[in-house]
């Protein structure tokens, strides 16, 4: 059974929903079925396996959370023998794996400091609190070293406590568990969940795609991949969003979700040209964004002055219309002040886009709303008719 691994100062986020929230159809029947066990996997028995029955994907690499000095704490506390948090994973029978909801960054660093590649370069030790003989060293340095090769042996022995998660029956269950599982601590965006539960071949992309994203990176105020893996759920949405509109149906995360397998499916008829040509008109709306309002880009107008939190929804909005291949960069130069207003005006006079915009996704009516509104107003101002709006209106017929 494989294990798949999980789990610069931006703008704060102005949250109207979370991406992946608690799922309002579970029951407890659906956790009745949920079994927990406990294993004590040593040190050298996790590293044997990774790269064989374990699969710690490299790609998160651009997405380290933890400083050398934190890692190597780390790996002193397992050395001398100290107590260190424990593994959650969950069973995946079917793919043959286990899915990591709580301890990915600690089976990096292991991967990291032990048994180092082309994709996992190792650390030197460094602020060592007791150890200190052994700062500045390599493991590798260390297992040939006199002081060294005793910390070495321990280390490798020393057990990691895993929880494990079995029969949890279906992917709302591991939702719920993840967000109970970091609820009080720094919360971690449910995009690193969604990768390990649809391993394909456009998860990856959506992962690369948005980590080398200088546009996704701008809009959220950072210049390198976030590790929490917004920027990734931000190339996700919108490619839901401009590709999957007609079928959402109030549940944002079951519409990630789909999209994540749809697009596992999609790749293999249409391949990357396709979707990197998606993610392009997703960095076009950014900056045209940024060309219209500059500094109060993807942040929601309260009537007066811009909320200084970035806003996701605002995001969608407007990468999503002004993104579109309909709309030319003239068209957007040429109206950049009448838009700008447009949206200032909307925020302060219209009560039911003001409200959509901080309304939960649950709602299709304010998620409709709000595309639709915005999608006119800019081609009511550009002249052009915007993609969008035709799958908003079919979305509203249908409900």
């Amino acid at each position: 059974m494989a294990l798949e691994d999980l789990s610069g100062t931006d703008l704060p986020e102005e949250a109207i929903d979370e991406a992946s929230p608690p799922d309002d159809a579970l029951t407890t029947e659906d956790l009745d079925q949920v079994v927990l066990y406990t294993v004590d996997w040593s040190v050298q028995s996790i590293l044997e396996r990774i790269g064989d029955s374990f699969n710690i994907n490299p790609t998160f690499q651009r997405r380290d959370a933890w400083t050398i000095s934190k890692k190597s704490a780390f790996i002193e506390s397992l050395m001398l023998g100290l107590p260190v948090p424990q593994i959650v994973v969950a069973e995946d029978r079917r793919r043959g794996r286990f899915i990591v909801l709580d301890g990915k960054q600690r089976l990096v660093t292991l991967k990291q400091f032990a048994a180092p590649d082309d994709n996992f370069p190792t650390f030197k030790l460094r602020g060592m609190r007791f150890a200190s003989e052994l700062e500045g060293l390599t493991f590798e340095q260390m297992q040939t070293s006199l002081t060294g090769g005793e910390f070495a042996d321990s280390f490798l022995s020393q057990p990691i406590r895993t929880v494990v998660v079995r029969n949890w029956g279906k992917p709302a269950v591991l939702y719920e568990v993840f967000i109970r599982l970091n609820q009080n601590s720094l919360p971690l965006s449910p995009q690193e969940l969604r990768q390990a539960l649809y391993p394909n071949a456009f998860t990856r992309w959506i992962n690369d795609r948005s980590s080398e994203s200088e546009p996704l990176h701008r809009a959220r105020r950072t210049s390198t991949a976030d590790f929490r893996m917004r920027d990734a759920e931000m190339l996700l949405r919108y490619v839901a969003w401009v590709t999957r509109f007609k079928v959402y149906r109030g549940n944002l995360r079951q519409f990630l979700d789909d999209t994540c397998e749809e697009g596992g499916s999609a790749w293999e008829s249409q391949g990357a040209d396709h979707f990197e040509k998606i993610a392009s008109t997703c960095e076009t709306g950014i900056d045209r964004t940024f060309e219209i309002f500059g500094d109060d880009a993807f942040l929601r107008y309260d009537g007066e002055k811009y909320n200084r939190r970035f806003n996701i929804a605002v995001f969608d909005l407007m990468a999503v219309a002004l993104g579109d291949t309909n709309l030319s960069d003239e068209a957007v130069s040429a109206n950049r002040d009448a838009i700008r207003a447009k949206f200032e005006e909307l925020c302060a006079e219209d009560e039911d886009f003001r409200k959509s915009i901080t309304a939960t996704t649950k709602s299709v009516t304010a998620v409709s709303e709000r595309f639709l509104t915005w999608a006119r107003a800019v081609e009511e101002i550009a002249g052009v008719d915007l993609r969008i709006t035709a799958d908003v209106e079919a979305l509203t017929s249908d409900n």
